[in-house]
């Protein structure tokens, strides 16, 4: 399948953006927490995943053992043609709030699922929403996810 050059142009920059995150982290030793999700939904963790399917529109991969983040489960689901731009990831039994995640100087948004996150601009996830769901779960879900398969949380990231 041909894509045309906007795609692709997004796709390179956002895993050009993610390199520098491999590498930042490579420099101090560990990969911290923003890294881990970032290459949990960009694909780098999908060998040791537990389940991997199609769902309409959709995949869906899952981690029940030997999730790649400090959680009990994680669920992952994306567009496989704008993998690193459009993903959700629903986390389970998470040992971090996700406020923590969201980062310093974060803003809190209402949604119509309830309150969340925005993490502040020029941070690894200035284009993620962080929704929590309950004691220990929360969504972490991209502006693109949000766009095709969320609309209604559209309002989260308008103006900060």
């Amino acid at each position: 399948m041909r894509t045309g050059p906007v795609p692709t142009l997004l796709a390179a920059l956002a895993l050009s953006s993610l390199a520098g995150c491999r590498k930042a982290a490579q420099n101090g030793g560990s990969e911290d927490l923003v890294s881990k999700v970032l290459f949990t939904a960009t694909g780098a963790y999908d060998a040791q995943a537990n389940l991997k399917q199609r769902i309409p529109g959709l995949r869906r991969t899952a981690w029940t053992t030997r999730p790649p983040l400090p959680v009990q489960k994680i669920v992952l689901q994306y567009d496989s043609d704008a993998r690193p731009l459009a993903w959700f990831l629903n986390l389970s039994g998470a040992q971090f709030t996700a406020r923590a995640l969201a980062g310093e100087g974060a803003a809190q948004v209402n949604t119509p699922q309830g309150q969340g996150w925005r993490p502040a601009k020029g941070t690894r996830l200035e284009d993620v929403l962080i929704l929590p769901t309950g004691q220990d779960r929360m969504n972490i879900l991209t502006r693109a996810y949000v766009t095709q398969h969320q609309p209604a949380l559209l309002g989260a990231f308008g103006r900060r």
